[in-house]
């Protein structure tokens, strides 16, 4: 077996700068790994070498129904994700959650917000009434075919589904809102991992009619294999009109 080990000067702060052709050493952080800059400042490097995969409804126009829901309630997700990577296979991925789109079609008209909150578990929470779709992941990488080890339902029926009970070992790790009420074409977004998208402004009465999107934010999201996900969406008093929507997600696994 060939052992490599690299050498590299250990730099917290910003190394001194070398002139253009001169050698120079790599640099390495306090902890040794490798400090690297990227040249392409967006995710197309995960899109290039087929780790980044997008899960939409099937056909766009085509709305997904909800069920009236007003309150929170672990057994009835809106959205469950599931990573069906073997925990003994060596070549397991964990799958990296990026983002959550809803696009409203149909308003909950009755509401006065838009809650959510994300749930993870160590074990396969079986659907013991499915009234979900499965979404097909795709990459968007159009020159590879890779499969995805995720398995996606998002909730479309009237009737809600209904999901096993948690283990011991569940957790929430996100809690927030998407503010006011929804309107249609709205764009319920949740950026997992960055903190750094605007508030929500209040409505006014052009706001209150004209579609826009409305972002909140959860931390970042890691599934290891045998791992499952599941998003709540709830809106209080809602009591008449359900939501209907489309659906966009994104997420990298490696």
């Amino acid at each position: 077996m060939l052992e490599l080990k690299l050498k590299g000067t250990t730099s917290r702060a910003l190394p001194q700068a070398s002139p253009d052709t001169a050698e120079n050493d790599i640099t390495i952080s306090r902890y040794g790994d490798l400090k690297v800059t990227s040249m392409i400042p967006t995710k197309h490097m995960l899109a290039d070498e087929g780790s980044y995969f997008i899960g939409t409804n099937s056909t766009p126009g085509t709305a997904l129904a909800y069920a009236l829901t007003t309150g929170f309630s672990d057994t009835t997700p809106f959205i469950y994700m599931y990573n069906q990577s073997r925990p003994a296979d060596q070549a397991s991925k964990r799958i990296h959650l990026d983002y959550i789109k809803i696009i409203v079609t149909t308003a909950p008209a009755s509401s006065t917000q838009a809650y959510f909150a994300i749930k993870l578990d160590t074990a396969l929470r079986s659907l013991t009434t499915d009234n979900t779709t499965t979404l097909t992941a795709v990459s968007p990488n159009m020159d590879i075919g890779v499969a995805s080890q995720a398995l996606l339902k998002a909730q479309n029926s009237a009737t809600a589904s209904v999901i096993a009970a948690a283990s011991n070992t569940a957790r929430v790790v996100a809690r927030g809102c998407f503010g006011g009420l929804p309107v249609v074409g709205d764009e319920l977004v949740i950026t997992s991992g960055s903190p750094d998208i605007g508030s929500y402004s209040g409505l006014t009465a052009a706001q209150a009619t004209c579609p826009g999107r409305k972002c909140s934010n959860c931390p970042p999201i890691v599934l290891g294999p045998g791992n499952s996900m599941e998003v709540h969406l709830w809106f209080p008093a809602n009591a008449t009109t359900a939501l209907s929507y489309e659906l966009e997600m994104g997420w990298w696994e490696r």
